[in-house]
């Protein structure tokens, strides 16, 4: 067994205390795909509100990072924290963390355009905050904070919908 030249530790990621991370993939996200399936396709209709295809592209992030975490955990189960397969799992698992938090930033930060989008956001994240998890920097308070982004974001978004009269 080739020896590696690196140890990384996982840094501290906001992830759920189940060390499985299993219970996360049970996040009843059901309102959330009924309403991309409920929004019209006419061609008289809106563009397609972008709340939904980031709802999708979170939940898929959080199945990709619990996954990565699985993987390492395997790993570092078998007493094994040194070898290539062990580094490659670890930043594996940090890679995934990083890119799940970049895209709850982004759901944080982009304005659905319609009302439905809005209550999607906003059912979504306490959907995650029930099921006892947390989303990125949820110990900063004030306008670096996820959820204080969250909120702005989203009277960002309903005062533009009802200025276009679209409420």
């Amino acid at each position: 067994m080739s020896q590696a030249t690196r140890v990384y530790s996982t840094p501290p990621i906001n992830t759920p205390v189940d060390p499985t991370r299993r219970h996360l993939l049970t996040i009843p996200a059901g309102g959330a795909i009924a309403a991309v399936v409920g929004i019209p396709t006419s061609t008289t209709a809106p563009a397609v509100d972008p709340a939904f295809a980031l709802i999708a592209a979170k939940l898929a992030a959080d199945v990709a990072h619990c996954k990565a975490i699985d993987a390492q955990g395997e790993i570092e189960g078998r007493g094994d924290f040194r070898s290539d397969a062990a580094i490659e799992a670890q930043d594996n698992a940090q890679a995934a963390c990083h890119f799940a938090n970049e895209v709850d930033w982004k759901l944080a930060t982009t304005p659905p355009t319609t009302l439905a989008g809005v209550a999607a956001v906003l059912r979504l994240a306490n959907e995650i905050e029930d099921a006892g998890n947390e989303w990125p920097n949820t110990d900063t308070v004030g306008r670096d904070g996820w959820h204080y982004q969250l909120r702005a974001t989203i009277a960002q978004a309903i005062e533009t919908i009802i200025s276009e009269g679209r409420s």
